[in-house]
């Protein structure tokens, strides 16, 4: 087991509205798929979740932008959870085990 948390990242239609009001086609989105995984600080208490997630979310909207390889001057500005929350549904997963016997790696 790790000691991490996972948030499942989708897609919420304020996002897809932005991404096509920057001239990214629906198809390119729809290809693309409409989550993400993202390890997190590790939680056990349900009522904490808000917090870990807030404390990785502008790291997540940024990874999630970035994802599109817009130029960086496209980006929007992120300045609160609430434009997260309603770009994002998340999903919040306390128990994340490793399936495999190789030591995790990090790519950028």
């Amino acid at each position: 087991m790790l000691n991490r948390g996972a948030v499942v990242v989708r897609y919420r239609e304020a996002f897809r509205d932005w991404l096509r009001s920057i001239g990214v086609e629906e198809e390119e989105f729809l290809d693309h798929g409409d989550k993400s995984i993202y390890l997190v600080g590790e939680c056990d208490d349900p009522e904490d979740q808000e917090e870990v997630l807030r404390e990785s979310s502008s790291t997540i909207f940024y990874e999630e932008v970035s994802a599109w390889h817009l130029d960086s001057e496209q980006y929007p500005d992120f300045n609160d959870f609430a434009l997260f929350t309603a770009w994002f549904a998340t999903e919040f997963f306390d128990m994340v085990s490793d399936a495999l016997d190789e030591p995790l790696t990090k790519t950028d």
